[in-house]
C-alpha cells in the first residue's frame, strides 16, 4: 500500500445520517430540567436524580432540581442557601421560576416564617398557567395563611410591601369573623377588586364553618399594650376610669389576651414609650388618651395597628393606615344634633354658648354643619352672668329661630333654661346630662348621648359592672368600647358600616380612620327620662 493510499485511508471521515441524529439527540439543561421536574410532580426521586446527573453542575437548571430534591427528602437548609441567589437568574423557563418560588416557600414554611413562605407562593402564582393550576395553588395557599392564629395574622398585616400578600393576609382576617364572614369577604372584596383570590375560593371560605368561637364577637389572642396618662396630675383619674372599663371587657371576654399598661403623663415622650411597648411584643396598641399625645403619636411611624382615644382638632390629614381615632369627641355629638334637628325640618337656629374651650368648640362644629346642610344661624349668645340672667329674656326674644341649640353642661343649661322660651325646641349634647333622670329645670330639652348613659338596662351591659363615678362613666364605656373594638380594625377597612354596637354608641368608621359614634335621642321628661330612638 502506497503511503498516499495510507495517508487517504487514515484522513477524517464526513459524518454518516446517523452519528448526526445521535449529536443532535444530546439534551439540553431545559429539557433536562423538565423532565426531572416532571419526576418530581410523579414522586420519582430516582428519575429526577437521572436527569439532574445528566446537567452541567454550574446550570441553573442543576441548582434547582437540587434544591427541589433536597425539599422532596425534608432537607430545607439545601434549598435556601442554592435558591436565594438564584432569584436574580433572568431567562429561565416560567416553569423553573414557578418551582423556584414554590421550594422556597416550603422551605420557609418549614421554618416557621409564614410571611415569607407567603410571599414566595405569591409570586409563585405569576409563572403558572391554566385555570386548574392556579386553584390547586391558591388552594393550598389558602392553607397556609387561614391556618395562621389570628394574632399572627395580626403580627404579619403591614409587614409585606406586596399589596397581593397583604390582599391575602386581610382575607384570612376577614374570614375569622364566623357567620358575618360573608359580609366581611365581600367588604375585603371592595377593598381588593384587583386580587387575584378566584371567586370560586371566594365562596368557598363564605360557605365554611369556622371550627369555633362566636359569630359575633370576633376575639384576638395577641398582646395589647393599653398607654393612658395614669402619672398624669391632670389626667389620672380619667385615664383610671378608661383602665376600669377596658380592662372590664378584657375580663368577660373569654379569650383574656395579655394586657400591659403603659403610664405616659411622666414627662418621657410619648413616642418613646410606644416603641418600647412594641419592643415588648404588643401586638395592637391602645391609647394615648390627651389630644396632645395622640397628635404627637399620630405623627410618628407605625409598626403595629394603634387605637388613640382621642380625635384631632380640626382637620386633618391619616399619617398612617394602622392608626384609627376614637373618642368621645363633642364635636361628633354637636354635628349629630344638626343633622337630627335639619332632619325634623328645623331651619333656623340660635346658638347660646357658655364661655369655655371645649363649648366653643361644640358651637362651631354644630354651626358648621347646621349651614353644610343649609340651615340658617340667627344668631350666637353668650351665656350672661348670674346678674344679667334678668334681661337675657328679652335678648333671645329678640332673635326668631325654628330651634335653640345649647353648647353648654347641665350647669349652666339650667341657669339659662328658665329665661328661654319652652315652646321653642331645644337641644343640647349629652353634656346636659349628668346622670340624673329627672331634670326639672330642663323638661323638654333634647340631647344625644351613649346607650350606657340612657339606656343603662339594655341587656347586653349586664355582664359589666358599673363603674363607681356617674362622672366618669363615659370614660368608663370609652374603655369597654375600646377592648371591643381590637378584632374589629384588624380586617380589611370598613368604611361607613357598623363596626359595634357598643355602650358608647354605634360605632362606625370614616375615610380618615376615625371612627364616629351614632348615639340614641334623648329628652328630659316631667318625671322621666325618655329615650326617643335607641339605638
Amino acid at each position: 500500500m502506497t503511503a498516499f493510499a495510507d495517508a487517504k485511508q487514515s484522513a477524517p471521515v464526513a459524518p454518516t445520517a446517523a452519528a448526526a441524529s445521535t449529536k443532535k439527540s444530546v439534551k439540553t439543561a431545559e429539557e433536562l430540567y423538565l423532565e426531572g421536574n416532571a419526576c418530581l410532580e410523579a414522586d420519582d426521586l430516582g428519575c429526577a436524580a437521572v436527569a439532574l446527573a445528566a446537567i452541567n453542575p454550574v446550570s441553573p437548571y442543576a441548582k434547582l432540581l437540587r434544591a427541589q430534591l433536597a425539599a422532596a427528602a425534608n432537607d430545607f437548609e439545601t434549598p435556601l442557601r442554592l435558591l436565594l441567589p438564584l432569584q436574580a437568574e433572568t431567562g429561565l423557563l416560567p416553569q423553573a421560576y414557578a418551582s423556584l418560588h414554590a421550594t422556597l416557600a416550603q422551605a420557609y414554611e418549614a421554618q416557621g416564617n409564614t410571611l415569607r413562605a407567603l410571599e414566595h407562593w405569591v409570586a409563585c402564582e405569576l409563572f403558572l398557567s391554566g385555570n386548574e393550576r392556579v386553584d390547586v395553588h391558591q388552594a393550598k395557599l389558602w392553607a397556609l395563611v387561614s391556618g395562621q392564629p389570628r394574632e399572627v395574622l395580626v403580627e404579619m398585616r403591614g409587614e409585606s410591601a406586596n399589596p397581593v400578600v397583604q390582599g391575602w393576609i386581610d382575607l384570612a382576617l376577614a374570614a375569622t369573623y364566623g357567620e358575618s364572614r360573608a359580609r366581611y369577604v365581600e367588604q375585603w372584596r371592595a377593598a381588593y377588586p384587583d386580587h387575584p383570590a378566584s371567586e370560586a375560593l371566594l365562596a368557598r371560605i363564605v360557605q365554611t364553618r369556622p371550627a369555633g368561637g362566636s359569630p359575633d364577637e370576633p376575639v384576638f389572642r395577641g398582646k395589647i399594650a393599653l398607654l393612658l396618662p395614669l402619672a398624669s396630675d391632670v389626667f389620672a383619674e380619667a385615664a383610671q376610669a378608661v383602665q376600669a372599663g377596658f380592662m372590664a371587657a378584657q375580663v368577660a371576654d373569654h379569650a383574656k389576651p395579655e394586657v400591659a399598661i403603659y403610664a405616659t403623663g411622666t414627662g418621657e415622650d410619648v413616642t418613646v414609650i410606644y416603641q418600647r411597648a412594641v419592643a415588648e411584643g404588643a401586638q395592637f396598641i391602645v391609647g394615648p388618651l390627651t389630644r396632645d399625645e395622640v397628635m404627637a403619636l399620630a405623627a410618628a411611624p407605625m409598626t403595629v395597628p394603634t387605637l388613640a382615644l382621642n380625635v384631632p382638632e380640626g382637620e386633618f390629614e391619616r399619617q398612617n393606615n394602622l392608626m384609627f381615632f376614637y373618642g368621645l369627641s363633642v364635636e361628633g355629638e354637636a354635628r349629630q344634633v344638626a343633622t337630627l334637628a335639619r332632619e325634623q325640618g328645623m331651619q333656623t337656629a340660635l346658638v347660646i354658648v357658655a364661655d369655655a374651650p371645649l363649648t366653643r368648640r361644640m358651637a362651631k362644629a354644630f354651626e358648621e354643619t347646621w349651614r353644610k346642610l343649609d340651615g340658617q344661624i340667627v344668631g350666637q349668645l353668650m351665656v350672661p352672668d348670674n346678674d344679667r340672667l334678668s334681661e337675657f329674656k328679652a335678648i333671645t326674644a329678640a332673635y326668631s329661630a325654628d330651634m335653640i341649640f345649647l353648647a353648654m353642661d347641665a350647669a349652666d343649661a339650667r341657669r339659662v333654661r328658665p329665661y328661654l322660651d319652652p315652646a321653642i325646641p331645644t337641644y343640647g349634647t349629652s353634656r346636659l346630662f349628668d346622670g340624673n333622670p329627672w331634670d326639672p329645670a330642663l323638661t323638654a330639652v333634647h340631647f344625644v348621648d351613649m346607650p350606657w348613659m340612657v339606656l343603662p338596662d339594655l341587656p347586653e351591659f349586664s355582664r359589666y359592672p358599673r363603674f363607681r363615678s356617674v362622672e366618669l362613666q363615659r370614660l368608663y364605656a370609652l374603655g369597654l368600647d375600646a377592648y371591643r373594638l381590637i378584632p374589629r380594625l384588624l380586617g380589611p377597612p370598613e368604611i361607613g358600616r357598623e363596626l359595634l354596637k357598643g355602650a358608647s354608641g354605634r360605632i362606625r368608621m370614616d375615610l380618615n380612620g376615625v371612627l364616629n359614634r351614632e348615639l340614641p335621642r334623648a329628652q328630659f321628661g316631667h318625671e322621666r327620662l325618655i329615650v326617643e330612638e335607641r339605638p
